[in-house]
C-alpha cells in the first residue's frame, strides 16, 4: 500500500526551485521582475517552513490524492496575507495563475496551483476546531437597563450573581487543559522563529 502523506521537502530543495523556475519564466521573456518584487523573494527565501510538514504529518490520511506540500500551503497563505489579503482565496488563485511569480515564490509550479478547496483543507489541518468560529445568526435581544432613580445615582444591576457565576465556571473549567483551535499554529511559530 502506498503512503500518501506528505513528503518532507526541504527548504534547499524549494531554494534551488524558485532559482530554476525564476530563470525559466523571467530571464529573457516578456515577464520582469521589479526592484520592489526582491524583498518578498529574500523573505521567503530566509524563512525555513518545512517543518510545518512534519507538525501536521498525523493530519493527512494514509489513503487518498497525494497531498500538496504544506509548506508551499503556509508560504502562499502567508505571500496571500504580505500582498493581497483584501481579495479572498479565490481571487488569490488567479492572481497566481495570472503572476507566475507569486506561484514560484509559493513554491509552486505555474500552472500546478492547488485549488480553493485544497487550501481550506490545509486550513482545516493548521486550524484545529469542530466549529467553524461564527456566531450564530440569531442573537438573544439584550434588554436596556433601567436608569438610576434621581439624576447621577447608579442604574441597579440587572444580573445580580453574575461574579459568583463566574467564578464557579472558571473554577470548574480551570483543571480542564483544553487544546484551543491555534495552538498548533502557535506552536510552530514558537518553536521556530
Amino acid at each position: 500500500m502506498i503512503c500518501l502523506k506528505p513528503v518532507l521537502i526541504p527548504h534547499a530543495t524549494y531554494q534551488d526551485s524558485v532559482i530554476q523556475r525564476l530563470r525559466q519564466h523571467y530571464s529573457g521573456s516578456i515577464f520582469v521582475i521589479a526592484n520592489d518584487d526582491w524583498p518578498l523573494i529574500m523573505k521567503f527565501w530566509m524563512t525555513d517552513l518545512s517543518s510545518i510538514t512534519t507538525l501536521l504529518q498525523n493530519c493527512y490520511d494514509a489513503k487518498g490524492p497525494e497531498p500538496r506540500d504544506p509548506a508551499s500551503m503556509l508560504r502562499s497563505f502567508l505571500l496571500f496575507l504580505m500582498t493581497k489579503p483584501e481579495i479572498g482565496i479565490t481571487e488569490w488563485i488567479n492572481e497566481m495563475v495570472r503572476v507566475p511569480y507569486y506561484a514560484i515564490i509559493s513554491g509552486f509550479e505555474p500552472g500546478d496551483i492547488p485549488g480553493v478547496g485544497t487550501f481550506y483543507d490545509f486550513f482545516k489541518r493548521l486550524w484545529t476546531t469542530s466549529g467553524n468560529n461564527l456566531n450564530p445568526k440569531l442573537q438573544r435581544r439584550k434588554s436596556k437597563p433601567k436608569k438610576g432613580k434621581k439624576k447621577g445615582e447608579k442604574a441597579p444591576t440587572t444580573t445580580p450573581g453574575k461574579v459568583k457565576r463566574l467564578v464557579e465556571w472558571v473554577i470548574r473549567h480551570a483543571a480542564k487543559p483544553t487544546e484551543l483551535p491555534y495552538d498548533r499554529l502557535f506552536y510552530f511559530f514558537q518553536t521556530h522563529f
